[in-house]
């Protein structure tokens, strides 16, 4: 018999698609999925994760109302909600506010960072913008005569 729990990362998956509103092709083809995973790991602590991975796959698997409860809304989850929203969006890790920290801890590596250039190329603020990062993906020779796609 087939083993159908979902794993962490198809976890961390499905919640980005729930936050972002981006599908799952998409968040896959900016090739981040992995380092936004193991950036996050890395900055809550695999416990903190944990909790959140359990919690989050309950709620995915019945409804945006239990997500949005048990989550989004949920005073534990909150803050690290909003910086993975931000991180999909702007390819940078904005820290945790010092009252997370002191409940549920964090790493030495919640600063405020761009996680690579790769993050900033992808960032979701770009296809949401109708844009193209600055200096990173050249809209190609004319575009500037159009007017933007929204």
């Amino acid at each position: 018999m087939a083993n159908d729990t979902p794993t962490p990362r198809q976890i961390f998956t499905d919640l980005s698609v729930a936050l972002t509103g981006f599908d799952r092709a998409e968040l896959g083809a900016t090739g981040l999925l992995d380092t936004y995973y193991d950036t996050l790991v890395g900055i809550i602590g695999e416990r903190e994760a944990g909790h959140l991975f359990r919690d989050a796959g309950d709620a995915l698997a019945q409804d945006r109302k239990a997500l949005e409860l048990k989550v989004i809304h949920a005073e534990r989850y909150r803050p690290v909600v909003l910086s993975l929203i931000k991180l999909w969006y702007l390819g940078r890790w904005y820290p945790l506010p010092p009252a997370y920290r002191d409940k549920y801890g964090s790493t030495a590596n919640d600063v405020e960072h761009v996680v690579s250039a790769q993050a900033y190329r992808e960032g979701l603020v770009w296809a949401t913008a109708g844009a193209h990062p600055m200096g990173a993906k050249p809209p190609g020779f004319g575009s500037w005569a159009q007017p933007p796609t929204f």
